[in-house]
């Protein structure tokens, strides 16, 4: 297929002459159009498509110069490539050339052999231009096919970037994400459980640590977006020559998902306070480090007192409403380093880090609180306790028996009351 030259002089001759040149030595690749005037070029440019010029420099009411600028104004025309046929030959002329917008220039009178080659390199160069300009394209139209945000960088800068990483920080360009946030790390929230810049040492490279941590782990980054919707993400990172290829995949919803299950397996439904396998997970490391640290705690075992007759008088629907009520009482008197879970049905398990002393003292008060609160419906609910101290030689197994004998003793003596194992 031909390619299409403008050649724009207001010679005459000078158009011969290049007609000339092109027929007999590339005749068979080039279509030429010919133009006497600036004027009559950019008219042409306007109407045929175009793929290279060659412009005059000295015409009349247009020079080249000027018709240069307006063709690199016009959206359709401004990769056009230029080249000046001149006869100037002085520094300041050839500068401008380049200045207005020109690719090259050949000086008149010019050898054929030169203005061809010259020619046939810069359509060559358009070609490889609008070829890689489709690839970017195509590379980008894939990148925007993705839902996970991704990032091209050299670690600091943001080089390119798909849409759905530019509409999730709500900017339109590349540029406009570099201006207002520099650097993608700096929106990283510290929080526990998540990647971000204070897990750095000094010189380290953010994306760097990132891969190496990915060997091992997944790494998770936590993002405020507008200020108040926190979005979760794990990220990935890949080295493509100096740059690094970063992914961004929204977990938030899973992460939400884990956390939920994470709290229906720790927490007993009903009352919302720690369930039986989560209490025995935490009192299995209460002991192992009370062992290796050479201190005690208090285990305590509390049951509600005739819970039967609650839930054969009144419903199971008014027996839930009491255990939620007596649990909500409970963990207002206990600290956050306090164990409190529910054992099953109306017991219920607390640890101290207290003497056996101090855990009886805690243990009648609590006592007292249920005894004196008002429970819709019932009015009024007492719980007997059984309380006792970590031994050396203790299993989790022989704390519970022995703060159960407690317990069952509270009962034989009539209930509402503490006593100790």
């Amino acid at each position: 297929m031909k390619q299409n030259i403008l050649c724009v002089d207001d010679i005459q001759t000078n158009l011969f002459i290049l007609t000339s040149v092109f027929e007999e030595f590339a005749g068979d690749q080039y279509n030429l159009f010919l133009a006497t005037s600036a004027m009559e070029g950019l008219d042409i440019l306007l109407k045929e498509k175009i793929d290279l010029i060659l412009l005059d420099i000295m015409m009349p009411e247009i020079d080249g110069f000027a018709a240069a600028k307006m063709i690199r104004s016009n959206k359709k025309t401004k990769d056009i490539p230029i080249i000046f046929v001149t006869a100037k030959k002085d520094d300041e002329s050839i500068e401008m050339c380049y200045k207005v917008g020109g690719d090259d220039y050949v000086n008149k009178p010019f050898n054929y052999t030169e203005l061809l080659a010259r020619v046939s390199f810069h359509i060559q160069s358009k070609e490889k231009d609008v070829l890689l300009k489709e690839e970017q394209e195509y590379v980008q139209s894939i990148l925007n096919l993705q839902e996970n945000m991704i990032l091209v960088t050299d670690g600091k800068k943001a080089i390119n970037a798909n849409h759905a990483l530019l509409n999730f920080y709500n900017v339109e360009t590349v540029e406009d994400f570099q201006k207002t946030l520099k650097c993608v790390c700096f929106t990283f929230i510290k929080d526990d459980g998540f990647f971000s810049l204070n897990l750095l040492k000094e010189d380290d490279q953010w994306v760097n640590e990132v891969i190496q941590r990915s060997k091992s782990e997944d790494v998770v980054v936590k993002i405020i977006k507008d200020e108040t919707i926190e979005a979760i993400f794990n990220v990935k990172a890949a080295t493509f020559k100096e740059q690094y290829i970063v992914t961004l995949t929204d977990i938030t919803q899973i992460s939400n998902l884990s956390l939920e299950y994470q709290h229906e397996a720790n927490f007993d439904s009903l009352t919302q306070v720690y369930n039986r396998n989560m209490f025995q997970r935490l009192i299995s490391k209460k002991i192992t480090m009370a062992k290796v640290e050479a201190t005690s705690f208090v285990f305590i075992i509390l049951d509600i007192d005739y819970f039967k007759n609650v839930n054969d008088t009144h419903g199971h629907l008014v027996g839930d409403k009491v255990l939620k009520q007596l649990s909500a009482l409970i963990k207002k008197h206990t600290r956050i380093n306090d164990i409190f879970a529910r054992w099953g049905g109306e017991e219920f398990v607390l640890s101290f880090n207290v003497k056996l002393k101090k855990g009886l003292e805690i243990a009648e008060s609590l006592r007292v609180h249920i005894e004196n609160e008002n429970f819709e419906d019932v009015d009024q609910i007492t719980c007997s306790f059984g309380v006792t101290e970590f031994k050396d030689n203790d299993t989790q197994d022989s704390l519970i028996k022995r703060a159960d004998t407690a317990l069952y003793e509270a009962k034989e003596r009539g209930r509402n009351m503490v006593c100790q194992a």
